[in-house]
């Protein structure tokens, strides 16, 4: 019996533990006829080997490839409008749209 209350305790104590979730960024910015990104997850961490997509606002695939080992990536700036998914996984997607492109 202690034991089966042992299990039921260390169950309710690891539920009950705090999220330790983080979230990911993308910041990009334009350098002459470049689009150069990085991305980073709130905690601080790389964001190093996710791939990446730029999107046309009429769906079309422009660019994609993957971040490198710096978490970073560029591509040439687009005739068109457009914006950066960035996937780092379930519940680490990041879109940003052209307006936001520093």
């Amino acid at each position: 019996m202690f034991a089966k209350q042992a299990i039921v305790f260390a169950s309710l104590a690891l539920l009950s533990a705090p999220s330790f979730a983080h979230s990911i960024f993308l910041n990009c910015s334009t350098a002459n006829e470049l689009i150069e990104c990085e991305g980073s997850f709130s905690d601080g961490s790389a964001a190093s080997d996710f791939p990446f997509e730029v999107i046309s606002y009429e769906d079309e695939l422009l660019v994609k490839g993957q971040t490198d080992k710096d978490s970073a990536f560029s591509f040439p700036t687009p005739d068109q409008d457009y914006y950066i998914l960035l996937d780092a996984g379930p519940g680490h997607v990041v879109e940003l749209d052209m307006q936001d492109v520093q």
